[in-house]
């Protein structure tokens, strides 16, 4: 907070008082007259000058949006009874839109009071801070002048889910919660057959009518209810053509992980995130519900790109077990990701690879650059067939339904024998 400063229309109109003198001696009314008007305005303004520093309470409401949304900056400047007119102004950013679009609102104080207020919509995902939001207030006939600057504070974007659906079986897991039918007989609601009686079962599965055409003791068999841990792995290395005005690879895989934990988590299933590469990984274990979407959401907001392919990898992502399906979200601009989705597939884990890499990505105007993308984009064809060649399925991601002929591919596969390399 500063204190009130006089203004150049002040210092000016304090100059044409002393133009009254000048006027007096060398007799002329003409100036006399155009002075006479700005020298009462200068004595009026440093008479009626503010004595109190007015008070601004400001912040930014909701801090947690979703990308496309606006958030609201807040302002009141109160305190000082001398208050006429206050102007708040926002520069421009690379992460916000602002209403208005000039980012200067003006308030005229009503009771000493002048509320202001700048609307901001978040371009794109992630964790952003706002621009430092410059509050100007003047007092009467705007001869002192009041500012200060707002510090920058955090706002989550957090991204819009892509429309994900999975209509194909996962498979079957040992666990009894979810919303998906097991291939094994367990504790569940859906009939599966009739059987003999034998130790261990339960009396109120007993299946009385069955049990008297017989003569001897029937019961009635379910479906396990189960749920599936199914591992989100984000690869967040090489995103070297980042734009924050269009979907590039790490918008799109960011997004897509963010459909496929909506989609299973609120069924039931366990999910989890771990991060490959990035500024930030950060792990999320496994859960469900509602407010473990949330925190994957919120982890997912946290990712930064980076060129350092090793950086900030997560060894744990390989020390996984074969009962996790795990689904890699990846542009496989680099080979690292495609190296550790086959060794998990040699563990004998069921995983599968999500080209999330866009169609109309280019490498840019230059020439030599375009030949070099070219180049790259051939090798990476070869790098995928070699990978599949392995076993690990590569999905292009289309949204809903791209990973339904994988699905029901390990749902055929889960009763049969495993080779698992050690």
């Amino acid at each position: 907070m500063t204190a009130w400063r006089p203004t150049p229309a002040f210092l000016r109109a304090c100059t044409a008082a002393i133009a009254i003198v000048i006027a007096l001696v060398w007799r002329r009314p003409d100036l006399l007259v155009l002075v006479t008007p700005l020298a009462v305005v200068a004595v009026w303004s440093a008479v009626t000058r503010p004595r109190a520093a007015p008070q601004l309470v400001a912040g930014t409401e909701p801090r947690t949006i979703r990308e496309g949304d606006a958030t609201v900056w807040r302002g009141a400047v109160s305190g000082a009874d001398e208050l006429d007119v206050v102007v708040a102004g926002i520069p421009p950013s690379v992460t916000f839109d602002h209403r208005p679009e000039s980012g200067v609102v003006t308030a005229v104080a009503v009771d000493g009071v002048a509320e202001l207020s700048i609307d901001l919509r978040a371009r794109r995902w992630g964790r952003h801070l706002t621009e430092p939001v410059r509050v100007d207030a003047a007092g009467s006939w705007g001869a002192f002048r009041w500012s200060t600057t707002t510090p920058p504070e955090l706002v989550i974007a957090l991204p819009v889910p892509g429309v994900f659906d999975a209509r194909a079986a996962m498979r079957p897991a040992t666990g009894l919660v979810g919303l998906h039918r097991s291939t094994r007989v367990g504790e569940g609601i859906e009939f599966a057959g009739i059987r003999t009686f034998v130790p261990g079962d339960r009396m109120r599965h007993v299946n009385w009518p069955r049990s008297l055409r017989a003569g001897e003791l029937h019961v009635n068999t379910m479906w396990a209810d189960r749920d599936t841990h199914v591992v989100l792995l984000v690869d967040a290395t090489a995103d070297d053509t980042m734009d924050v005005r269009n979907a590039v690879s790490l918008d799109t895989t960011v997004r897509a992980a963010a459909a496929i934990a909506e989609h299973y988590a609120r069924r039931g299933d366990r999910v989890s995130l771990r991060v490959l590469g990035g500024l930030r990984p950060t792990p999320v274990p496994p859960g469900t519900g509602q407010a473990h979407l949330r925190r994957i959401v919120d982890a997912l907001t946290t990712i930064g790109p980076t060129t350092v392919r090793s950086a900030g990898a997560d060894v744990r992502a390989t020390a996984l077990t074969g009962d996790a399906l795990v689904i890699m979200l990846s542009p496989l601009v680099t080979h690292e990701a495609l190296d550790r989705a086959v060794t998990l597939g040699r563990r004998g884990v069921a995983v599968a690879v999500l080209d999330t890499l866009p169609e109309h990505l280019t490498a840019g105007v230059d020439e030599r650059v375009r030949l070099a993308w070219r180049l790259r984009l051939l090798e990476r064809a070869r790098e995928i067939r070699l990978v599949q060649r392995a076993g690990v399925p590569v999905i292009a991601w289309r949204g809903a339904g791209s990973l339904d002929a994988f699905l029901r591919g390990v749902a055929q596969r889960a009763t049969a024998p495993r080779v698992r390399v050690r």
